[in-house]
């Protein structure tokens, strides 16, 4: 017998020790899977915040490059060009070099998260084909051709071949303006980075919630709580960055051979007659290039205005206490105005009355238009009261029904622990009910067996 329990004393500590064992390597794996998102989202962060330094600087280089090829051009600015767009090459070749890092980076942190052993399963043809275009997005450039050592030779050499020269220079200017403004698509670095350095993405209950109701915290959603805090801060940073970039891109688009390049200020008001979809016709875009932009340009400003009329039109309306505040004085007002006609109505029927009993005819002028004021004071009565159901009506709003909702959820919980505590009570009553009875039938066929014994007794 005591060999069985100590056998059965060890299965339950054998149990025991295995389930406290499970418990501490689930843990210990929680823990390690922290630690490594955490590193990999530190790492994540710095890897964006240099592609976006990277892509940033490759966007100003290429203006200037293209700013020099614009101006007047002799050999040193040539050279400068060149070795600016070598820059340009060098940086976008590091930009490919971090985005791979960056998507491998992000491939791993997703594996982490949803418990994945290895990574290469959550490579997909529409993971690649996001990499590859990305890939794509950053490295359109102006690339450097061939070194301009032919610009050495004499001014007069230059000047005899000046026919050559010019139509030579207006190809590659074309051809960097068209390999520069996809440059402007390395922008959504920014968009990554503020992603990052946003305090949602640190904060660990915030990301708790989004994970528990299935709700990624992305650029978008992080968009829509900008726009929801500070909309107008927003929507000015948006329209003065538009602004910089499609006036450069209009201006870039304006070189054409033996023709006046425009100036940045002429680019500026051709950008806003077209943002603001005016149009007064003084300037227009002579390319193609040009109308292309132009024509995204009036898109996104007439979107733009859709936004700032929303803006503008929420930020008018009164707010959920200024609202309550301006329906209790119009109820007052209301009130007093159907109290007055209401006083109207008694004194028109008064005097109606009078007139009828006084003239005793029903057609005179008196009658008629006393009669005729009356039926207008019901009227207006009638319109009072129902322009005061409905500022009851439009006092309640979605807060309030959800307040009231609230309130009777729970006075029903309270009722209904009171109905509990009632039915406890009254089965106790029931209970002491039939004990009593119980007791009561006892003690009355106690009396009655003593009574017969009494009787017995006094028989005998």
């Amino acid at each position: 017998m005591s060999s069985n329990i100590s056998n059965d004393e060890k299965k339950v500590n054998t149990k025991y020790a295995k389930k406290k064992s499970s418990s501490n390597v689930t843990l210990s794996d929680i823990s390690r899977r922290l630690a490594m998102r955490k590193d990999l989202h530190n790492r994540l962060c710095l890897v964006s915040d240099i592609m976006c330094f990277l892509g940033v600087f490759g966007i100003i280089l290429m203006v200037i490059a293209n700013e020099i090829t614009f101006s007047q051009i002799n050999h040193n600015n040539a050279i400068l060009s060149w070795f600016i767009k070598l820059a340009i090459s060098f940086s976008t070749l590091v930009l490919i070099g971090f985005i791979c890092k960056y998507h491998l980076l992000d491939i791993y942190l997703y594996s982490v998260n949803n418990s994945i052993d290895d990574w290469r399963i959550t490579v997909t043809n529409k993971k690649i084909l996001l990499i590859l275009f990305e890939i794509l997005i950053c490295a359109v450039h102006p690339t450097p051709r061939s070194f301009p050592h032919q610009l050495n030779a004499s001014l007069e050499t230059l000047n005899l071949n000046s026919t050559i020269s010019t139509n030579c220079t207006l190809s590659y200017i074309a051809i960097d303006v068209v390999l520069g403004l996809p440059m402007f698509g390395r922008l959504y670095l920014v968009c990554r980075f503020i992603m990052f350095h946003s305090h949602l993405m640190h904060d660990a209950l915030s990301q708790s919630v989004g994970y528990l109701n299935k709700i990624s915290i992305d650029f978008f959603f992080l968009m829509k709580t900008y726009l929801e805090q500070s909309p107008i801060r927003c929507l000015t940073i948006f329209c003065l960055i538009l602004f910089l970039i499609g006036s450069w891109c209009l201006r870039a688009c304006s070189c054409l051979p033996n023709s006046e390049h425009v100036s940045m200020l002429d680019s500026m008001w051709l950008f806003i007659v077209t943002f603001t979809t005016v149009g007064y016709g003084d300037l227009a875009p002579s390319t193609y290039c040009g109308r292309v932009i132009a024509a995204l340009i009036g898109l996104i400003g007439v979107f733009s205005t859709a936004l700032i009329i929303a803006v503008l039109a929420r930020k008018l309306l009164l707010n959920r206490w200024e609202r309550h505040v301006h329906n209790f004085v119009l109820n007052i007002e209301l009130a007093k105005d159907r109290r007055i006609l209401a006083a109207n109505v008694v004194k028109g029927t008064i005097r109606v009355w009078y007139l009828r009993n006084k003239i005793k005819s029903e057609s005179s002028f008196r009658y008629l238009q006393a009669q005729r004021q009356l039926l207008q004071s019901v009227h207006m009565l009638q319109q009072t009261k129902q322009e005061q159901r409905k500022l009851v009506d439009s006092c309640i709003d979605q807060t309030d029904i959800l307040s009231m909702q609230r309130n009777t959820g729970d006075k029903t919980h309270e009722v209904s622990q009171q109905l509990k505590i009632m039915k406890v009570k009254m089965d106790r009553i029931e209970r002491e009910l039939v004990e009593m009875n119980i007791y009561m039938n006892n003690a009355i066929r106690d009396i009655q067996n003593t009574l017969k014994t009494l009787l017995d007794k006094i028989t005998k």
